[in-house]
């Protein structure tokens, strides 16, 4: 003790160099002791005297030293007390990497010393969730803080400033990923609840009355972002400090407010450097700092000093990487306002900036999928996706060189993957054995499912089940196989995979929504089609808004003139890229999922099917497996449903079985065993059935229910089986007889070249970015189906059952391929050869998606 406090002692005379010493000697004395109380007692008291001689890095060398301490490494309440103030003290000094391991121990030991739920605990927990926010790992950050919010007021009540303090952190994290709509409805009570208690003139007042007006500001609100911001300037006034600069702080926050609500009024030279200044305010707050730049950035480059707008831009850039995260969303944004200011001044650096940002990004989204899956992190990724693409797709359309990296950009993001899934699809053949393959094929089967429901913030106990199975799965094929293809097996590129008259038109929906007022409607949608051809590079032709590719119905009487339009809008600017073309491969994206296709008809009166071997592939690298198991294969097996009894819930559907009765005889002439289902057969069954199976026809009603709620797309939409409880709200059970596309996506369709689904609506959902639409086209590939025909509509009983019955008549004399006997049967339809089909609401209604 003597020791220690001559150490402190000669440090506050100000013999920084002996005191130094002396405390090292003293330190090291007490850490080699027995007496760990004293130990931490020390280690905190000397961190405390270099923090607010503002020595960060003593005081952070002398923590490090203070948790590598065998005082610290007990069970003590003093080693918890160490733990706890050591990840306060990362937090504070924005060391949130190093911040996170020990927040995750200061968090264990809060909640084994004081138990779950009390104030320790959830203190503990409230500093472990900013940590991971702020350092990138949005989504479990999200998830946690949402947790010890709502944990802190069941335990501790309304009216405890700890809970205050998490629902601060809570609206905090979301309105840093851009949900400041919600933060605001937390941030607007919890500042009258402050000022009740503290009085205006606090800081927790004060921090709270900024929050509401950065929430206000990032929602396009001006005239309450002006009241919270001159609450603000109150509260920092009535601090009665007068070292602050609180008062300035918040006179900057207006100036910049006023000017970002009003981009068009120039500021005066005066002002402008003004707010460049503020980028080096070391008092005022980082992200002040940060948005000022980027302001002060737009003014420059409307003046046409690019070089200094860059210099802004990128400051704001390194200022993000430094005070917020390398790996986050506001980082992630200041970046690409580096790229785009490049790509205005013809930098030859812009295209390197664009795919860093696209990269970093892309690789932040896939971390992020993989390890958390939160609702608001899935759509702050989408909006993320949206503004990177949006951008570099206009970059795409004036430099060749650019619209090659696009063009993989764009694959990409729309199946949200790095190429893992189909480099082990392309592996199974090597696998050892049966049980080998068998087990690759549950891997991805579970990726798929764990890629839809977290990218789409579904953490609930679905997901963490498949989370479990997936790691389990994953060891297990890792111990049989290793982790890496074999060496030779190499992701093929789309071109190579074409043949010289074949092309393949990604279609991909981009739009970026207003800056400076959010809450007005983003403006149109614009469709993009990037064109590949073999041994040529990918080519970007811009089709112009979404809204000019909405489909008309096919009932309507003048429907020939909307879809003679259609394409020459959608094929029509495509044709000097597709001279040559024999066989087109199309990739929807979004709305055009629900186009049909095979609808459009040239000038001369021919439909698509007449023009070209149309294929609707959902991702681009399906190509690579689309020659694959793409015919009947003679001693595979079938099976076939139809003919159900809905016991006066549905309508029963009399052709349906008729259609099965009809298919099941050409189906045995190339020996293939069908099973036919029938009658009383419920879900549970034709799940049981389906597994094996390398054909399975449901002949059944098919629903797709348009969004009225906050009802998961997989649960509106499914098929009827036998019996169905249809007046209860969905929900997993083998027994009600419906089978919900939720449902679907769990079942083992990894043997089915082909899964047809003879019923209404079958193809529809609601768009997304991830493996086509959410519904049954997502459930069945997700479940392993490589080929799935499906119907855009509702369809007629007897006109299906003729379509299909000949569509398996052609399989079976033919020798066709799936798509090459649809796109005959569907010719026939066209000139009448098939009864009750003629119509296009039969033959347009199907299409084939392959996965």
């Amino acid at each position: 003790m003597a020791k220690i406090n001559d150490a402190f002692r000669s440090l506050q005379a100000g013999d920084r160099a002996g005191g130094r010493q002396r405390l090292t000697a003293a330190l090291r004395a007490v850490r080699d002791s027995s007496y760990h109380p004293l130990t931490i007692q020390a280690y905190l008291s000397a961190v405390t005297l270099f923090e607010r001689r503002r020595d960060t890095a003593t005081a952070s060398e002398l923590f490090a030293e203070a948790a590598n301490t065998r005082a610290a490494h007990e069970t003590s309440p003093e080693a918890t007390t160490l733990w706890f103030e050591y990840a306060r003290f990362l937090e504070r000094t924005v060391q949130y990497e190093r911040g996170i391991p020990v927040a995750v121990e200061a968090r264990k030991r809060m909640r084994e010393s004081y138990g779950a739920n009390t104030a320790q605990d959830i203190a503990g927990s409230d500093i472990l969730a900013t940590l991971l926010t702020n350092n990138g790992a949005v989504a479990a950050g999200l998830n946690l803080s949402e947790e010890t919010y709502l944990g802190a007021r069941r335990a501790l009540g309304d009216k405890e400033p700890l809970t205050w303090r998490t629902e601060n952190n809570y609206a905090e994290a979301l309105r840093m990923v851009g949900h400041p709509d919600l933060a605001a409805k937390i941030d607007a009570p919890l500042l009258k609840k402050r000022i009740a208690h503290y009085g205006v003139g606090s800081i927790q007042a004060l921090v709270s009355a900024s929050n509401l007006a950065l929430d206000h500001l990032a929602m396009g609100n001006e005239a309450e972002t002006m009241q919270a911001l001159a609450l603000q300037k109150r509260c920092a006034a009535e601090l009665a400090d007068p070292t602050s600069e609180h008062v300035a702080q918040a006179d900057t926050w207006i100036a910049y407010a006023k000017a970002y609500f009003h981009p068009d009024r120039a500021l005066s030279t005066a002002e402008l450097e003004a707010t460049t200044r503020v980028k080096d305010w070391n008092g005022a707050p980082d992200l002040l700092r940060i948005k000022s730049a980027q302001l002060a950035a737009d003014h420059y480059e409307r003046r046409g000093d690019s070089a200094r707008a860059l210099t802004l831009r990128l400051d704001a850039y390194h200022r993000s990487q430094e005070t917020i995260a390398r790996q986050h969303p506001i980082t992630f944004n200041a970046l690409l306002g580096v790229a785009v200011t490049r790509l205005k001044r013809g930098d030859p650096d812009a295209l390197a900036t664009f795919k860093d940002v696209e990269q970093q990004s892309f690789n932040w989204m896939l971390r992020e999928v993989g390890t958390a899956g939160n609702r608001y992190v899935a759509e702050t990724m989408r909006k993320l996706a949206d503004d990177i693409l949006y951008e570099y797709g206009r970059y795409a359309l004036i430099d060749p060189t650019a619209a090659v990296a696009y063009a993989d950009a764009v694959s990409r993001w729309k199946t949200m993957e790095d190429g893992e899934r189909t480099l082990l699809r392309l592996t199974l053949d090597r696998l050892p054995d049966e049980p080998t393959r068998e087990l690759a094929r549950t891997v991805l089967r579970l990726s798929g499912q764990q890629q839809e429901m977290l990218s789409s913030g579904k953490l609930d106990d679905d997901a963490r089940d498949v989370l479990k199975r997936l790691q389990e799965a994953r060891q297990q094929l890792a111990t049989r196989a290793g982790t890496k293809p074999p060496a030779d097996v190499q992701l093929p590129s789309v071109d190579d995979k074409l043949g010289t008259t074949d092309a393949l038109v990604d279609f991909f929906v981009s739009g970026r929504g207003s800056r400076v007022n959010p809450a007005e409607p983003k403006p149109a949608a614009r469709l993009q089609a990037v064109i590949h051809r073999h041994g040529k590079p990918p080519q970007v032709i811009d089709l112009g808004p979404l809204d000019s590719f909405t489909a008309p119905s096919v009932a309507d009487a003048d429907r020939t003139q909307p879809f003679r339009r259609l394409y020459a809008t959608l094929i029509g600017p495509l044709k000097p890229q597709l001279a040559g073309v024999t066989r087109l491969f199309l990739v929807p994206d979004a709305d055009l999922y629900s186009l049909p296709f095979s609808m459009l008809q040239d000038g001369n009166g021919r439909y698509l099917d007449e023009i070209y071997d149309t294929r609707i592939l959902t991702r681009a690298d399906a190509i690579v497996f689309a020659e694959q198991d793409d015919k009947l294969v003679a001693g595979s097996k079938a099976v076939l449903v139809g003919g159900l009894d809905y016991a006066g819930a549905a309508s029963q559907l009399p052709s349906t079985k008729t259609e099965i009765e009809r298919i099941a005889p050409d189906l045995q002439r190339w020996g293939i065993a069908s099973t036919t289902m029938t009658g009383d057969a419920g879900e549970t069954a034709i799940r049981g059935r389906a597994e094996g199976a390398a054909l399975l026809h449901l002949a059944t009603h098919g629903f797709y229910k348009a969004a009225t709620d906050r009802t998961d797309a997989l649960w509106r939409s499914g098929l009827v089986a036998a019996r169905p409880l249809l007046d209860r709200p969905p929900r997993r059970d083998g027994d009600d007889g419906v089978i919900y596309a939720r449902e679907l996506m769990d079942w083992n369709l990894s043997a089915a070249d082909l899964v047809v689904l003879s019923a209404c609506q079958t193809a529809l959902g609601d768009p997304s970015r991830i493996g086509s639409v959410r519904g049954l086209p997502t459930a069945l590939a997700i479940a392993g189906a490589r080929r799935s025909l499906l119907t855009l509509w509702e369809v007629s009983d007897e006109g299906t059952a003729n379509f299909m019955a000949r569509l398996y008549q052609v399989l079976a004399d033919a020798n066709l391929d799936y798509a090459t006997a649809l796109r005959q049967v569907r010719i026939e339809a066209i000139h009448g050869k098939i009864k009750a089909a003629e119509a296009p609401s039969v033959w347009a209604a199907f299409v084939l998606f392959e996965n």
